[in-house]
């Protein structure tokens, strides 16, 4: 296995679609109605959404590719800051990044991808402007929260997030991004 990451390109929508429909469900509490899930990957996480992220020069998207396999993804989104959410403390708009996505393949788990991903988006932002990035997580995804504590990140809050109509709950976490100052 030879896993390397890049900044995505146009020409990798046709594989994200179907990557995000694989991985998003994993995310999701186990309880989760499917009807929900399916609707949520149909609306946000289909061609025409992929194609806008790619193009918008306010995100930041890469992707995981093991030979020519996609098998990982990443989305960020400069100075948006997190809806329906309690957050105790102030993440500041200007020079805040989401998090949005942040999704490996099921048979990759373990094998060091989500730690290159996140390698690589540090050292995206170390040269930015940019000073946080926080993210949401269902709060049953204890995974997914360990690794992103273990990376730095601390829970700040938590927000209700509608997955297809239906109202989940996520931990908000939060960190100060690397600079070279």
């Amino acid at each position: 296995m030879s896993v390397s990451i890049r900044i995505a390109k146009d020409t990798d929508v046709h594989e994200l679609v179907p990557l995000a429909a694989r991985t998003f469900p994993l995310a999701c509490p186990p309880e989760m109605d499917n009807t929900a899930i399916e609707n949520f990957v149909h609306h946000e996480l289909n061609a025409e959404v992929f194609a806008e992220w790619i193009a918008n020069d306010q995100v930041y998207v890469l992707v995981a590719t093991d030979g020519a396999m996609l098998v990982g993804y990443t989305v960020c989104i400069n100075d948006t800051l997190p809806v329906d959410a309690d957050i105790d403390r102030e993440l500041p708009t200007e020079g805040a990044v989401m998090m949005s996505k942040f999704y490996v393949h099921p048979d990759f788990h373990g094998a060091g991808v989500s730690k290159n991903m996140m390698a690589h988006l540090m050292e995206h932002y170390i040269t930015s402007e940019r000073h946080w990035m926080w993210l949401g997580t269902n709060q049953a995804n204890a995974r997914a929260i360990t690794f992103y504590e273990r990376n730095g990140f601390q829970q700040v809050g938590t927000r209700t997030f509608d997955v297809g109509g239906t109202q989940a709950k996520d931990v908000v976490l939060a960190r100060r991004l690397p600079s070279v100052e």
